[in-house]
């Protein structure tokens, strides 16, 4: 029967070798004898090679429970061992050959107690970190509109569902034109929905909702202790949390000069660093941005960076406001008037010849949004027979 004790020296100097990229090891053979010792015990024990190889392990070991694992045969897994006055963390298992214990093994997995109390509080906020992440992502990630969510049938609609068609199947930054109401969020969800990003998460920023001094930090995370009122744990950034999928900036004009520094810099290494953080963290992520403003003028304001504009500005979709595509009107006003008659159990039938009529003639300065609200109005006097 193979045995530890009869093993030649050679082969014990090559198992030494691995044991050795262990802090410390040992290993008994079949009768508790130490057949290896790593340098790393021996220093810490104030013992050379010499006086401890060949004896019995409870001989220069008294406490050791290397015993109690070579004869139950179970290992004891990240106990904790005083040498020296130290307290370390180590782990002991049995050796077999051919289903018999011929021996046993221990090694440290940390030198020091506190070494493991560092390991158990990064554990626990990964934890923590991982727990945000499920719920930001579980609120954030499905776009709730498709390609056949955008309503039209003008030549500018159709045109710009043609772009979607063709920039979904890309990874390049794409940049969103048009007047409050135009349905700028729309076609950044339907760009998503259409792209091999789909499955992956969807994370909407509207940059002028965040103060200035906030938008760092929603943007890139923070690491803990960055600022009064951080989370102990850190936080990811909405860049993190669209990793592989697609962030949506609206408003981007409203950036900062100092966020949008940083936004120019993702976009050129495709990594990002923690407010608070030294440490850089890759992220694959496609930008759409959208403004009811032109980031051109701006440009020349100086108000807005023009290398990151020439980034951002890859793809430019425009929606024209309704006004330029009044033909939308109509199977608008009826997609509005269906959608009522779903969400709040309605009876409209349609709309008359009069009143479209009137509708066209109106300017529509809060575009499509704006129609919204007028026919939901026209929808609920008309259930109440007004």
């Amino acid at each position: 029967m193979f045995k530890l004790s009869t093993m030649p020296q050679k082969y014990l100097d090559v198992i030494e070798t691995i044991f050795n990229e262990f802090d410390g090891a040992l290993v008994i053979d079949e009768k508790g004898i130490i057949r290896i010792i790593t340098d790393y015990y021996c220093r810490e024990s104030g013992l050379s090679k010499e006086k401890v190889l060949g004896k019995r392990v409870d001989e220069v070991f008294p406490h050791t429970r290397m015993l109690e694992v070579l004869r139950s045969g179970k290992p004891i897994i990240a106990d904790i061992w005083e040498l020296n006055g130290k307290s370390q963390i180590v782990s002991r298992v049995p050796i077999t050959a051919n289903g018999k214990i011929i021996g046993a093994a221990g090694f440290n997995i940390f030198r020091y107690l506190d070494d493991a109390k560092g390991f158990a509080r990064r554990i626990s906020n990964m934890f923590s970190e991982l727990k945000y992440y499920k719920e930001e992502v579980k609120r954030l990630s499905s776009a709730k509109y498709s390609l056949a969510s955008i309503v039209g049938r003008s030549d500018a609609i159709m045109e710009a569902k043609e772009q979607v068609r063709m920039v979904a199947a890309t990874s390049i930054p794409v940049s969103i034109t048009g007047e409050t109401g135009t349905g700028k969020e729309l076609f950044a969800h339907a760009i998503h929905q259409e792209s091999s990003r789909r499955e992956y998460p969807l994370v909407r920023v509207n940059c002028a909702s965040i103060p200035d001094n906030l938008l760092e930090s929603e943007l890139f995370g923070y690491e803990e202790g960055a600022f009064t009122g951080a989370r102990k744990a850190g936080k990811p950034g909405k860049f993190e949390l669209a990793d592989r999928g697609t962030l949506f900036l609206d408003e981007i004009s409203e950036l900062s000069w100092i966020a949008q520094a940083g936004l120019l810099r993702v976009l050129q290494e495709k990594e990002l660093e923690r407010v608070g953080g030294t440490q850089t963290v890759a992220v694959d992520v496609r930008i759409i941005s959208a403004t009811n403003r032109s980031l051109r003028e701006l440009v020349s304001q100086v108000k807005f960076r023009k290398d990151l504009f020439f980034r951002l500005d890859v793809f430019p979709i425009h929606i024209p406001p309704l006004r330029e595509r009044i033909e939308d009107l109509e199977p608008l006003t009826e997609f509005f008037i269906n959608q009522y008659n779903q969400e709040s159990g309605g009876q409209i039938e349609g709309i008359t010849k009069e009143a479209m009529a009137r509708l066209r003639q109106y300017h529509w300065p809060g575009n499509v949004r704006e129609l919204n609200t007028v026919i939901e109005r026209a929808c609920i006097d008309a259930g109440a027979g007004k």
